[in-house]
């Protein structure tokens, strides 16, 4: 399998909210290295990727949040080495601030060069704030989208669509419209971390179609079919490409810095190719979880994700889950 893209992550800085369906199952919590060890590490495998595997884009990232004092650094950092994160923020689970307070924070990341941030609304206040994890959550997200597009941010509201939310998408719409907000992106949840515990909640394809078509225009272009169609289409979609993350802890970033770029990115291409062999083909995953009748809409990545799932789960989670963004992990393009 051919790899396309390598990051480096460092989950250093805390997220204050606790969503329901945390693909890093964080709580507040941090488990990555000082800022400064990360950025240097960071700095430095960047660098070699650049001089020896330019045909490899590499970038680097924190988490679980942006709400970091040394925001500006980072993205100083992202310009330099050429990562998104230099244009575009995503800007969920930011400690609550004032009026005031949130106008600074959007004009200095503005004079930093940072073009667009994106917003995750769930629903109307009191439905986002109780799959937010907290009072309060919608008002600051609500407050950091004036304050993005009075400092001339653009804002990018992405909506996860769930059975339970679908009621709220007309009057969400026209209340993020009635504040200035022009794009919008809605997607469905994949199950990582704790996207397990929405998976009742993935919506069928009659449910989408019933959508305003306000909202299915906003729906992500990449393919989704029910469940059924995708088995019954023939042939399944073969993966080729992937995507490779390192993820830094304070139990290895001894071990890493002391390899090279080169040799950093061989272990983690071995610790996939060495998944992918633990794993039933994709025919015979759908051949043993499939299920024939189900209307449920997926990409087919996150299909071959919960199919994945249930062998991991049968066989006592005895393998390395490559998809487990809490460690390093693999995504996989099909």
């Amino acid at each position: 399998m051919k790899t396309v893209s390598f990051g480096i992550a460092d989950y250093c800085v805390a997220c204050r909210a606790h969503c329901r369906y945390c693909l890093l199952d964080s709580c507040g919590k941090t488990s990555g290295v000082d800022f400064a060890e990360g950025t240097e590490f960071a700095g430095r495998v960047l660098g070699e990727m650049q001089a020896a595997r330019a045909d490899i884009p590499s970038y680097f990232y924190i988490g679980y949040c942006m709400d970091t004092p040394y925001l500006k650094d980072f993205i100083r950092f992202s310009r330099k080495y050429h990562s998104p994160a230099a244009g575009f923020l995503q800007m969920n689970g930011f400690a609550f601030r004032n009026e005031s307070e949130l106008r600074q924070l959007t004009e200095e990341i503005y004079e930093e060069g940072v073009e667009m941030i994106d917003l995750t609304f769930f629903g109307m206040r009191e439905y986002h704030d109780r799959f937010a994890g907290r009072k309060g959550d919608f008002d600051l997200l609500v407050g950091m989208l004036d304050a993005a597009l009075k400092t001339g941010l653009k804002v990018n509201i992405s909506i996860p669509l769930i059975r339970e939310n679908l009621g709220q998408m007309n009057e969400l719409r026209n209340c993020l419209e009635d504040k200035g907000a022009e794009t919008y992106s809605c997607f469905l949840p994949h199950s990582k971390g704790r996207g397990n515990s929405v998976q009742e909640q993935r919506i069928t394809k009659e449910e989408f179609e019933q959508l305003p078509v306000r909202i299915r225009s906003t729906f992500q272009k990449a393919k989704h079919q029910t469940e059924a169609e995708w088995l019954a289409g023939g042939e399944l979609p073969r993966s080729e490409k992937r995507n490779l993350s390192l993820v830094l802890n304070k139990d290895n970033i001894a071990h890493f810095s002391s390899m090279s770029a080169s040799e950093i990115l061989d272990e983690l291409e071995a610790m996939d190719d060495r998944f992918i062999s633990e794993m039933p083909s994709v025919e015979e995953l759908a051949e043993r979880y499939g299920r024939k009748d189900n209307r449920q809409l997926y990409k087919f990545r996150d299909l071959v994700l919960r199919w994945r799932q249930e062998f991991i789960a049968e066989n006592g989670k005895k393998i390395f889950d490559m998809h487990d963004e809490t460690h390093h992990f693999s995504v996989h393009i099909y």
